[in-house]
């Protein structure tokens, strides 16, 4: 029985060492996995912000048996992080090098790590040699340092201009646009009319612009008056909010009567003490959207703009209006129109309000 249970063994622990191949030498060899940086020490200029100032680099590792496959995990951070503050998920990296411009370097440094311009910051950075096969394998790591010293962005003013807006196509009529990360974030909130605009660099010519790209989120740069000159249409008159990122180039603008909406009502905890009333959610890249994850009972509500009973409210077109119709109005005053909730469709739901198309959605969930 002995030598039957021996062949058993055998057997099977031949097709688990052996089945990735004939080659089953599993020797190792090669050397230790080992990363580089291309300067241990950098200063950031910023007009050098678009060539490439810092580039990682490391090797293959140990070789491993042929039925192994290797998985380069690489992570940045500041010193004090221990890679529990990296910008970004760790990046699979197959090519044995990662790089950096000086204004993504210096953007990195400051948006992430809180590091001040013209400070210096330590950065290290990590790569593990993840194995992949039949076994675990306890996977190499290595890891370096560089001291890199950032720069102040320089401002880089943006206006708007077209015929949506008060300064028509007369560039010394421009808009300015505010500024909230020097040549880089920008936004505005104003009365457009219909029409189209567009951003210049300068009151003085329309050239160089931004324009729009391939879809309305997306900015072009327009340097010479043979290239299209594309505008963003606006076909509702009324109050817009821009916002702009002139690194990715994207773009989100949108329709924008009020700055806050509320929900109040027994349908809600709120109850009917306007001081009390919940909050939707805003976000800039859909400026005529507001959000809010609630739960209703039964009752009634009301959306104020603000806290105040004497405002404009949102509220559906009918009395007791029922939180299945989308159809939504915004008022001051006249009749107190409100959503019923019923005891039936008491739950958690998902509000969304789109103030440009004036619909409603309560969605359960």
């Amino acid at each position: 029985m002995k030598t039957i249970y021996r062949i058993l063994f055998l057997s099977v622990s031949s097709v688990f060492f052996f089945a990735c191949g004939d080659d089953v030498d599993s020797s190792f060899s090669g050397a230790p996995l080992q990363l580089t940086t291309s300067a241990d020490t950098l200063v950031l200029l910023e007009e050098n912000a678009n060539d490439m100032a810092l580039t990682f680099s490391w090797n293959k590792g140990i070789d491993r048996p042929s039925c192994d496959t290797v998985s380069y995990i690489y992570r940045l951070d500041i010193s004090t992080g221990d890679f529990e503050t990296t910008s970004t998920p760790p990046d699979t990296i197959d090519d044995f090098t990662k790089s950096y411009t000086a204004i993504e370097l210096n953007e990195l440094i400051m948006e992430n790590w809180g590091v001040f311009a013209g400070e210096e910051a330590i950065l290290k950075a990590r790569v593990v040699a993840k194995v992949n096969g039949p076994k675990f394998v306890y996977p190499e790591i290595a890891t370096v340092s560089v001291v890199v010293k950032t720069y102040a962005p320089a401002s880089r003013p943006l206006y708007l201009a077209g015929t949506a807006t008060a300064a028509g196509t007369d560039p010394s009529r421009a808009i300015r646009l505010n500024e909230t990360s020097n040549g880089k974030l920008y936004n505005w909130k104003g009365n457009l009319t219909v029409g189209n605009f567009k951003f210049l660099t300068s009151t003085e010519s329309i050239l160089p612009s931004l324009n729009k790209g391939r879809d309305s989120n997306t900015l072009v740069e327009r340097n010479n008056a043979g290239d299209p000159d594309d505008c963003f249409e606006i076909t509702k008159e009324g109050s817009y909010y821009i916002g702009l990122n002139t690194r990715t180039m994207k773009i989100y603008y949108g329709y924008y009567p009020f700055e806050t909406v509320y929900i109040v009502g027994n349908a809600t905890s709120a109850e009917w003490d306007i001081d009390n009333s919940i909050p939707m959610t805003w976000s800039p890249e859909k400026p005529s959207i507001f959000t809010a994850r609630i739960t209703l009972k039964e009752g009634e509500l009301k959306l104020p703009v603000v806290k105040s009973w004497s405002d404009y409210n949102y509220r559906p077109l009918v009395a007791d209006g029922s939180i299945e119709s989308t159809d939504v109005q915004v008022y001051s005053g006249g009749d107190d129109k409100k959503w019923k909730v019923n005891a039936n469709q008491a739950g958690d739901y998902l509000i969304t309000l789109d103030t440009y198309n004036m619909k409603i959605y309560f969605e359960k969930q």
